[in-house]
């Protein structure tokens, strides 16, 4: 009988661990939507970049441990004001329920970001969700940058796109 209530036990138990499987959350390269000379003219300092970077993957990661989601790829794009306010963008197909998306967002707001001595620091991280697959875009594009665009006088000017979705106060 003993047997047989450990048996049982060591099934469930099996069973429940299986129901609480972790999502891999997998980041790959950065790109920058400034070139070298404009970041050395923001001083961005590399170091901070570096560890802010690695801080923002592992709360990423934190958030999607227990979530449950379709695998998935694309970026999560972030711009960081000289004042330190941050503003995130996911861009992720297929697109990530809209409460691990708030949740993410949030987060990384919350992060105290690298200096930017002036203008707008704007990259994009690529991640992949439950696949090694990351996303082939080569430059990442939020749905909300899609229509800045075609608002603003030159769609190419990244600062310009990110202060018309995102005035400063």
């Amino acid at each position: 009988m003993k047997r047989l209530l450990t048996t049982f036990c060591c099934c469930v138990l099996l069973m429940l661990s299986g129901c609480q499987k972790e999502l891999q959350v997998r980041f790959d390269s950065l790109y920058f939507f400034q070139n070298e000379e404009q970041l050395q003219a923001m001083k961005i300092d590399q170091d901070q970049l570096a560890q802010y970077s690695r801080n923002l993957q592992a709360r990423v990661g934190k958030i999607m441990k227990k979530a449950q989601a379709t695998s998935g790829n694309g970026y999560v794009v972030v711009a960081i004001r000289s004042d330190e306010e941050v503003a995130v963008w996911l861009d992720m197909a297929p697109v990530l329920h809209e409460y691990y998306e708030y949740e993410i967002i949030e987060s990384i707001k919350k992060m105290r970001p690298p200096a930017v001595d002036h203008g707008i620091l704007v990259f994009g991280i690529k991640m992949a969700i439950e696949t090694a697959v990351h996303t082939p875009k080569a430059i990442p594009e939020p749905k909300a940058w899609i229509e800045a665009k075609k608002k603003v006088g030159d769609p190419d000017d990244i600062e310009q796109v990110v202060l018309s979705i995102w005035p400063e106060e």
